[in-house]
């Protein structure tokens, strides 16, 4: 039996999964983030060295707790928040030589692939769209009979939509329109022929989903043990959160606070796609890319 540490390095949140192998199993023992928001850091397109250091102190924490558990393997990727930067080299560089940690730099094809891997056992329909929401990019896939068909990366995610479009906390009616309309055009530039992205089952992971399935239940939107919604019930939560800026921000500290900037945007991401694509249901998943780099990268060649 081995232990292993799996660290995913996004735009917005660095998040570590400390898993238990036996056999071809393995079994998630803890997990812990930090909201370090690399993609604040960048400017025309280069890491600043405030946001490497952020990096460096988040990963030298990880690995002191990796090493008061006893885990055997340490293992850290990067997705968005790192390949679409000039300096990913030297942010490499400067990492492995302070924590000792190399990181895989994840391709946006890879990603959503490794993504699906990882969520492919829970997936309810056969076929359909699939979607991990980060905070700088989306993998989309498209599969029958759980089987992939495209592969593409969009590269809005819900940390650089708010950055690009949002001037307070929550968007006004403009700025709302401005990001569907961005995200409507992603979708139309990636798409191999027209109508090939029109589904009727939406598979959805990533943070912003899962706090968004939170935030529903939290308004009793939706059940608890519920994890399939309605993309009208998104657009009626749109319409609810627009109505009192004030109010709609203690609610999102008091359900999410470290998403209070992200979640509105993340929210009419994953609308507009479900509009875009005509889903008739939206299935919340809870795995995704680690469990899939889990499956790919280490059950694979054990």
């Amino acid at each position: 039996m081995r232990t292993y540490a799996i660290i995913d390095i996004g735009s917005n949140t660095v998040r570590m999964n400390l898993y238990q192998v036996k056999d071809e199993n393995f079994s998630l023992l803890v997990s812990k983030k930090s909201a370090v928001g690399l993609a604040s850091y960048v400017k025309k397109k280069v890491m600043s060295q405030e946001g490497i250091d952020a990096l460096i102190e988040c990963l030298l924490d990880f690995r002191r707790t990796a090493q008061l558990l006893n885990i055997d393997v340490i293992d850290a990727f990067a997705t968005a928040s790192l390949r679409n930067i000039k300096n990913t080299e030297d942010v490499l560089n400067q990492v492995s030589a302070h924590c000792h940690i190399q990181i895989e730099i994840l391709s946006g094809a890879q990603e959503g692939l490794i993504s699906f891997d990882g969520a492919l056992l829970g997936i309810h329909y056969d076929d359909g769209m699939y979607m991990d929401t980060g905070g700088g990019s989306s993998e989309i896939v498209l599969y029958d009979q759980k089987r992939i068909g495209f592969v593409c990366s969009l590269p809005v995610g819900s940390l650089n939509l708010f950055n690009e479009y949002v001037d307070r906390i929550i968007p006004t009616k403009s700025e709302i329109t401005a990001i569907q309309d961005r995200v409507k055009q992603e979708l139309k530039s990636a798409e191999p022929s027209k109508g090939m992205f029109r589904v009727n089952n939406l598979v959805v992971t990533g943070g912003s989903m899962r706090a968004i399935r939170e935030l529903m239940v939290h308004l009793k939107m939706v059940d608890p043990n519920n994890f399939v919604i309605k993309p009208d019930d998104l657009s009626e939560l749109i319409k609810v959160l627009s109505k009192d800026e004030k109010e709609t921000i203690r609610l999102f500290l008091k359900v999410k606070a470290d998403r209070v900037h992200t979640m509105f945007p993340g929210l009419l991401l994953i609308q507009s796609v479900a509009q875009y694509s005509r889903a008739k249901n939206i299935q919340v998943s809870t795995n995704g890319v680690r469990e899939g780099y889990m499956i790919d990268k280490v059950l694979k060649h054990a």
